[in-house]
């Protein structure tokens, strides 16, 4: 089948990226907003994962950054627990995630090097 898609990869997945890391920090900018804010970003990782089968590459360093996140067996649950954190724990697993030395931010890095080459 033919490839139907209309937006290239690296935009695609960078997109994705700083919609789950704007969620994110959603959560943690505003507490009564954690379960509804992280809901939205887990809705974004289907869509996510769907775009990585386009690069084997990338792929591969989605899946070793963001393991269970990311994983489809896992993910879910990955979610439902993330958005059910006691606050002091969510705080702690959100700083792994976002931020310049974040996980989501090591990716953006990676997309946009494979995209340049």
């Amino acid at each position: 089948m033919t490839s139907r898609r209309r937006t290239e990869f690296a935009a695609f997945v960078l997109d994705l990226l700083n919609f789950i890391e704007e969620k994110i920090g959603e959560a943690m900018d505003n507490e009564p907003s954690q379960a509804a804010a992280l809901g939205e970003a887990a809705g974004a990782i289907p869509v996510l994962r769907d775009r990585l089968r386009d690069n084997d590459e990338m792929n591969a360093h989605c899946i070793l950054a963001l393991g269970n996140t990311l994983e489809a067996r896992y993910a879910g649950d990955w979610w439902d627990d993330f958005a059910q954190m006691d606050r002091q724990g969510f705080e702690s697993a959100a700083r792994d995630l976002v931020g310049q030395e974040g996980r989501l931010a090591i990716l953006r890095k990676i997309v946009a090097e494979v995209d340049a080459s």
